[in-house]
């Protein structure tokens, strides 16, 4: 049963940092959804935003999404102090910093002079801390193992300090969050929270409606494909000189990016051939337009290719969001899109290569690791078998895909909670693993 609203008296103005990039929808979709479920648990709470990239577009999506959001931009100076007059406000007005749903704890600089400055608490809602990704890669069975063999001295201290002066850490995967505790982080809460995009609901059906006519496809009779690389080409995205550790990621892009998409093009086969009906590619980063054009497409089955249609653009989040609604399934090698599928109880399956982070562990937490195939370790016979179990049993992975969401939601709800107020969050019972004594390893 979902918590009463809280109540004004007991809440707290929320700075909110967050809004990564604009090259990915699942990292616009972090911003609003948290921001969903805290103004869930307090209408009336007061969120400012300090948005670290944030175009036009997206920003417009917030505000439709949020109306009442505040948005702020800035950074600190070599002082530490905010170098805008927005964010400056900002400090001064805000009860506490929260660093938002992503895939490591960043700027320890950022926390420790919110906390010289204000002397107000700080905490992470949603967060992933990879402790071996990358150079390490594998399925998320064995970066379990690996990451509990590392010794409890691990983490940078720096890192160390940052994270113990937190009032509350929400890990988005138990991996994090065992190994947090194994480090001996002595933060004032130390527990799971799921990544902000469960709660995104916001969702453009006019745009979602045209999508269906243009491509004359059926809601409902249509699958979504999503493409990805092993390694996101930031210096291509951003046009930046590449380092030597991106010399690096290309390679490895260049070595995997055959069998990986030629997994991708079996379950799309599979689905074309049990369904009969189209397969739509679609994007969840900017990149995958011309990736799927480029290497996705020749390596379509002759018998299937009539039947597959590239979006050739990348699109907002909240028209893929409709669109979601509309798809019979979503299959893909991205992690958020599955996330935005679960909104509508959309079949779906995540495609994890070996090189994305421990943050797919949150499917298993939740209850849904069956959700889950290792692409590299399952290859393109697994990804096939895993289309065809989905449509063999369709109601079971719709009610699979509802139950992921409800419960993400349920327990954001409480990380709401906990940032509004500063209470502790109440206990929660992860589905993938007994963490009980984790702490005393």
């Amino acid at each position: 049963m979902e918590d009463p609203p809280l109540s004004h008296a007991s809440t707290r103005t929320v700075l909110l940092r967050s809004s990564w990039a604009n090259v990915n929808i699942g990292d616009v979709a972090h911003s609003p959804g948290l921001i969903t479920a805290l103004l869930g648990a307090a209408p009336q709470a007061r969120i400012i935003l300090w948005a670290q990239r944030l175009g036009e577009r997206e920003e417009a999506m917030l505000r439709r999404a949020n109306p009442t959001i505040e948005i702020v931009r800035g950074d600190i100076d070599d002082d530490g102090v905010p170098n805008t007059p927005e964010l400056l406000a900002a400090w001064d007005d805000a009860d506490v910093l929260v660093h938002g749903s992503g895939a490591g704890a960043f700027r320890d600089d950022l926390m420790l002079a919110w906390r010289a400055r204000t002397g107000r608490p700080y905490g992470y809602a949603g967060v992933t801390v990879d402790p071996l990704c990358p150079p390490a890669w594998g399925p998320l069975d064995q970066l379990r193992t690996m990451t509990r063999d590392l010794p409890p001295t691990y983490l940078e201290p720096r890192t160390r300090e940052t994270l113990a002066g937190a009032e509350f850490i929400f890990a988005r995967d138990s991996i994090t969050l065992e190994f947090l505790r194994a480090q001996g982080v002595t933060a004032g809460s130390l527990e799971f929270g799921p990544d902000g995009t469960f709660a995104y609901t916001h969702r453009d059906d006019a745009a979602a409606d045209a999508f269906v006519a243009e491509l004359d496809l059926t809601a409902g009779a249509f699958g979504c494909f999503v493409p990805r690389l092993r390694y996101t080409p930031y210096p291509d995205i951003y046009g930046t000189a590449r380092t030597r550790e991106f010399d690096r990621r290309y390679a490895i892009n260049a070595g995997t990016v055959g069998p990986d998409l030629d997994a991708l093009a079996a379950g799309i086969a599979a689905w074309v051939r049990a369904t009969g009906q189209p397969a739509v590619v679609v994007p969840e980063m900017s990149y995958a337009v011309e990736l799927a054009q480029r290497e996705l497409a020749p390596r379509l089955p002759a018998d299937v290719v009539e039947q597959v249609l590239v979006l050739g653009r990348y699109w907002p989040l909240e028209e893929a969001n409709a669109v979601y609604a509309r798809a019979r399934a979503v299959v893909s090698m991205e992690c958020h899109s599955p996330i935005l599928a679960s909104v509508h109880g959309t079949p779906t399956l995540y495609l994890r290569q070996p090189t994305d982070t421990i943050k797919g562990e949150m499917y298993a937490d939740l209850g849904a690791g069956d959700a889950v195939v290792e692409i590299e370790r399952d290859g393109a016979a697994g990804t096939a078998a895993a289309v065809e179990r989905l449509l063999a049993d369709e109601e079971g992975a719709r009610a699979s895909s509802r139950a992921l969401n409800r419960t993400a939601v349920d327990r954001l709800h409480a990380v709401a909670a906990t940032v509004l107020t500063g209470e502790p969050p109440r206990p929660y019972p992860l589905a993938s693993e007994d963490l009980a004594g984790v702490a005393a390893r």
